[in-house]
């Protein structure tokens, strides 16, 4: 059995891709959303939810686990980290997939890269007056934050799931300035969310091409808008590639059907 943590596009690909190569694969998202995503003849075993390291252990102990692709999110670091180290305590291997980026792709002065969320915000809310955040759910609270202090408005696009739109509200975000969508969006999609809500600065994540990240960066320009982009977490860890048919090719010759 080859468990893959996926939750993205290339995650979906890879389990199509070794499914049918005639492997056993279960595949780990963490939300009913995320296994909406999986399309239903993809012959493939869904597991929903978030698996720390004990939990994950287990897994690999009571499925059988004989290989762990890791496809998640380039910024979900904890799961990251969490399989590479569990992969290595119990002697199976380990890959990551992980997409390019496209940040390194421009040198416009208008960008500007920080290390943490906590810098982003602090950072965005001095350059617009409404901030327009692509950043996902998870890390709101220091933007609501900053822009409390400095009397920006911050608008948040996330993903069109209850459990983060519960999160949105209880934070306090307004309901007008919550966009709960699925992308990756076009440019022409970016252009005009960021014109109807008055953009100032837009703030993302270099999630590549897959994740969009070039059509905003594009958005922003047009606009003449300000970006702040979050940098990529390190890892380390593992093999990583960003080439899918390598890592069936791997498979196939580190896992027997």
């Amino acid at each position: 059995m080859i468990l893959i943590l996926g939750g993205t596009l290339e995650g979906r690909e890879i389990a199509d891709a070794v499914a049918r190569l005639g492997f056993k694969a279960l595949v780990t998202v963490v939300s009913g959303y995320g296994a909406e995503m999986i399309p239903q003849n993809t012959p493939v075993e869904v597991l929903v939810g978030r698996l720390d390291a004990l939990e994950l252990e287990q897994l690999i102990r009571d499925r059988g686990i004989q290989l762990i692709v890791d496809a998640t999110h380039p910024y979900a670091y904890v799961i990251t980290e969490t399989a590479w180290k569990t992969a290595q305590a119990n002697c199976i291997p380990y890959i990551r997939y992980e997409r390019p980026p496209v940040s390194n792709e421009t040198n416009d002065p208008g960008v500007y890269r920080v290390k943490s969320y906590g810098e982003a915000a602090e950072l965005s809310t001095t350059l617009g007056e409404t901030v327009f955040l692509t950043i996902g759910s998870k890390n709101l609270e220091p933007f609501l934050k900053a822009g409390k202090v400095r009397g920006s408005r911050v608008v948040a696009r996330v993903l069109p799931d209850s459990k983060v739109l519960e999160q949105c509200s209880a934070l306090g975000i307004a309901s007008r300035d919550i966009i709960a969508v699925q992308g990756p969006f076009s440019l022409e999609m970016n252009l005009a969310m960021l014109r109807e809500y008055g953009a100032g600065v837009l703030v993302t994540k270099d999630s590549g091409h897959t994740g969009g990240t070039d059509t905003k960066l594009a958005a922003a320009a047009r606009l003449n808008i300000p970006v702040v982009i979050v940098s990529r977490p390190e890892s380390g860890n593992g093999p990583v590639t960003d080439n899918i048919p390598e890592i069936l090719e791997l498979v196939k010759k580190m896992i027997s059907k």
